[in-house]
């Protein structure tokens, strides 16, 4: 039988993030896989992992069916990885998404996965935290640990305007399962080869103005 949310939830609380990535695989009898062009610091994750200081009130907000079986995904064949080489890039030998395949608009492309926590875990050194639920101050944070989504960069110096969004979706039928926040295509068709770009908003960027303006 498969694992349900709530066997997930304990296992997170037992166990290093490294032993619970390997026990979900190995309970499901697979080879843990990684996308070619994963950096060998970062940890990839299959499924979210979920603080062992969140709240029931949290855990409840997000997963909303503890029937819903534990489905590891693995790499997207929708997006590669890609070293950024361009000394113009503003993501310049770092790392970029771009599309494996043509994307029709409005379509899901992939989950964005990492440590989701609240407010009191925040890390203030991070540029991969995205908000899961600001009235109870839940985020997801794949600067340590995350999948492909973590590789998207910012539209600004790229290209005119963003071409993929971040949005909800819920894991399960009905409207009941698993909250996530995933990459989807914008209003147009992206064609392959295309480097996937969001806007991270206006507040990362003072944010981070101000943080190099503090470390100077």
């Amino acid at each position: 039988a498969g694992s349900t949310p709530a066997d997930r939830i304990l296992l997170i609380f037992s166990l290093g993030v490294r032993d619970i990535v390997s026990c979900k695989l190995m309970s499901k009898g697979k080879k843990l896989k990684v996308p070619v062009g994963w950096p060998s610091d970062l940890v990839y994750l299959s499924a979210p992992i979920f603080s062992k200081r969140l709240t029931s009130q949290a855990l409840n907000s997000i997963i909303t069916n503890n029937r819903l079986p534990f489905d590891p995904s693995s790499p997207s064949p929708l997006v590669k990885i890609r070293s950024i080489t361009d000394p113009t890039h503003p993501a310049y030998q770092q790392f970029g998404l771009f599309a494996a395949t043509n994307l029709p608009a409005n379509s899901f492309i992939i989950d964005y996965l990492g440590y989701v926590h609240d407010d009191s875990e925040l890390d203030p050194e991070s540029d991969y935290d995205l908000s899961l639920n600001r009235l109870l101050g839940l985020g997801v944070d794949a600067r340590k640990m995350g999948n492909e989504a973590r590789m998207v960069n910012d539209y600004r110096g790229i290209t005119d305007k963003p071409n993929v969004r971040f949005d909800e979706r819920i894991l399960g039928e009905g409207g009941r399962g698993e909250l996530r926040m995933s990459l989807w295509v914008g209003s147009k068709e992206i064609k392959k080869g295309t480097e996937l770009c969001v806007n991270y908003g206006k507040g990362f960027w003072k944010g981070r103005q101000k943080q190099e303006d503090e470390d100077q």
